[in-house]
């Protein structure tokens, strides 16, 4: 499944993003200013990351947004898979036109009720689940529509 293009959520924490608007900004503005490179310190977390793969911006219990992968890359060495960035062992590139958030963002719980009973998003802010089922991106997105906008 992991070679095929599929929906993932990356966790954000606080280390990084002291609030949910220091996450948005920096995806609506960092992100999209750094071509969408996407750093990840390990390259262990996520294994393949196909091109068209839909990823979920979550920051503890919400999901803030989405972004559309072109592609991705990792270190299986422990190296640097970037000379400018060396602490990281992955990047994940995003389309910078596809980076979107949602206002307001969604609750884990809500998506929870939308994706069913697997994954079970909720009790863990921290991995990158993969949610499987297709059919769930265009029930999240009239979720947001119905509720209110992308930014």
């Amino acid at each position: 499944m992991e070679n095929q293009p599929h929906i993932r959520i990356f966790p954000h924490n606080r280390d990084e993003f002291p609030t949910i608007d220091t996450l948005t900004t920096w995806l609506l503005t960092g992100l999209k200013a750094r071509g969408g490179h996407y750093h990840m310190r390990s390259g262990r977390a996520v294994k393949s990351l196909s091109t068209g793969s839909i990823v979920l911006f979550r920051y503890n219990d919400k999901i803030v947004g989405e972004g559309v992968i072109t592609g991705y890359s990792r270190s299986t060495d422990g190296q640097a898979v970037d000379n400018d960035e060396p602490l990281y062992a992955s990047m994940a590139k995003f389309a910078p036109t596809s980076i979107r958030i949602y206002s307001p963002p969604v609750s884990v719980t809500d998506l929870q009720a939308i994706i069913g009973d697997e994954p079970n998003i909720v009790p863990s802010a921290q991995p990158y689940f993969i949610i499987k089922d297709w059919a769930v991106y265009p029930k999240l997105i009239a979720f947001v529509t119905a509720r209110g906008q992308f930014m």
